[in-house]
């Protein structure tokens, strides 16, 4: 069997293993006047093994990610408040006199106008990170499951036997 280990140690590379089944089921001996490819079953079962073993880190990343996010967002939102109360603060020590209230009142606005914009930015850079991050994933999972899709149709269609009535379904999995 060949070597699973890609590019990382420890943790698989789902797009390395991929190629690597790719790259089995293209390396098949093709049966003379078919279709069909004889393939190492073994060899794609273990790499199939190692994908499933890899979906879970990459999903526990993405979980990861958002909790992050989501903590980034917690701190600006208090750091935010905290901005609000002592300017709050600051307005009321200056109030004693108009023209100290007038700029402490403006100060106030800006500094919230200011906290409030920061806190809107940093929500967005948040979002806009996390929604590329789970977007890559969609893609990777989409991908794996096309190349997952294609080799059990290959493998399925490289039987001689006929389909028993048992295999209905899995001829309606294969037509997807």
């Amino acid at each position: 069997m060949n070597d699973l280990n890609g590019p990382e140690s420890g943790s698989m590379d789902i797009l390395y293993l991929l190629e690597r089944l790719e790259e089995i089921l293209s390396a098949g001996s093709r049966l003379p006047f078919t279709r069909r490819v004889l393939v190492d079953d073994d060899e794609c079962f273990a790499i199939v093994d190692q994908i499933r073993l890899s979906l879970p880190a990459e999903i526990r990343q993405a979980r990861k990610l958002t909790a992050d996010r989501d903590t980034l967002l917690a701190e600006t939102q208090g750091r935010a408040q905290q901005m609000l109360q002592a300017a709050e603060l600051e307005a009321r020590e200056l109030a004693r006199d108009h023209q100290i209230t007038m700029q402490a009142e403006a100060q106030a606005r800006d500094v919230l106008a200011q906290a409030q914009h920061q806190a809107d930015q940093i929500r967005r850079d948040a979002d806009d990170y996390a929604y590329r991050v789970l977007l890559d994933l969609d893609r990777r999972l989409d991908n794996l499951a096309a190349v997952v899709r294609n080799g059990l149709q290959s493998l399925h269609s490289s039987t001689d036997t006929a389909p028993s009535p048992n295999d209905a379904a899995d001829d309606e999995y294969y037509r997807r």
